[in-house]
């Protein structure tokens, strides 16, 4: 049944969302032409100009689109009159969960490829790209010397940072959901509840982010720089990437843990509490 909801959920939100995608990768298109342009004569220049200032509103605009599709999307489908019918389904909550946060995450994926492909559009016009990958490679190849770190090192910390990002992206879209299902279960004022227990939900969150650091900052200095760093002054690489390691995954499991409280809260008040209008 999962299935069925996620073709349904992908046909809803693929019409707004392969227009916005396509704008942004026609307006780089044109930024990118636009970057030919200047230089020519006053006219070109400006119209170059005012499309760049066009491609960087249009980026800004793909990441607050695809937020407040995947959040409009939450309160239409199981918030609003359409409620009545979805949870009359013989589907469960937490399929209809798992089906709004595969979306988001498949769109949220497709969003940021759809950034990164536009900006090589962009750079293409000024002949940078080449310029750029020689960088990194240099750059890389000279970290990988000084570190003694391998293709097999950045190919896990490329993937550490790349999951621990989507599930920030998750940890996003389920605090809105988190907090909109508390809200909805109140009789009235729905949507002042809501608010205020994103806030709430917020400040939570970065009071646990600050005692976090504060307690990871006190491990380190109750270690000491000894532990990094040899009487003979040399760094102790295998020690720092070991870190590196161990401060990701534990990044990971802690925002996997942050997505799991947010579900279950979500899931609670849709189930137990949920009061539609």
């Amino acid at each position: 049944m999962l299935s069925r909801l996620l073709k349904y959920e992908f046909r809803a939100t693929s019409r707004i969302m392969l227009c916005v995608l396509g704008a942004l990768l026609a307006i780089a298109a044109a930024a990118s032409l636009g970057m030919r342009a200047i230089g020519y004569n006053r006219g070109l220049t400006i119209v170059g100009a005012m499309v760049l200032v066009l491609y960087f509103l249009a980026i800004m605009c793909v990441g607050a689109v695809t937020l407040i599709l995947l959040v409009y999307r939450f309160y239409k489908s199981l918030l609003s009159d359409e409620g009545y019918l979805i949870f009359s389904l013989p589907v469960g909550v937490h399929s209809h969960i798992c089906c709004k946060l595969i979306c988001a995450a498949v769109w949220m994926l497709a969003s940021f490829a759809a950034i990164l492909l536009s900006i090589a559009i962009v750079a293409s016009s000024i002949g940078i790209t080449g310029v750029v990958l020689s960088d990194l490679q240099v750059m890389f190849e000279r970290i990988a010397a000084a570190w003694s770190i391998g293709a097999l090192d950045f190919a896990s910390f490329a993937l550490e940072l790349l999951l621990l990002a989507e599930l920030s992206a998750v940890g996003g879209c389920l605090t809105f959901y988190a907090a909109m299902s508390f809200g909805f279960s109140f009789s009235e004022h729905k949507a002042l509840c809501s608010v205020l227990a994103y806030i709430a939900i917020g400040i939570l969150t970065q009071l646990c982010i600050a005692a976090l650091l504060g307690a990871l900052g006190l491990l380190f200095s109750l270690q000491g720089p000894g532990f990094y760093i040899s009487l003979g002054g040399i760094l102790n690489v295998t020690r720092v990437k070991n870190l590196s390691h161990a401060v990701m995954l534990g990044g990971i499991v802690l925002q996997a843990a942050y997505c799991a409280v947010l579900y279950a809260i979500t899931a609670y008040f849709l189930k137990r509490r949920l009061n539609l209008p």
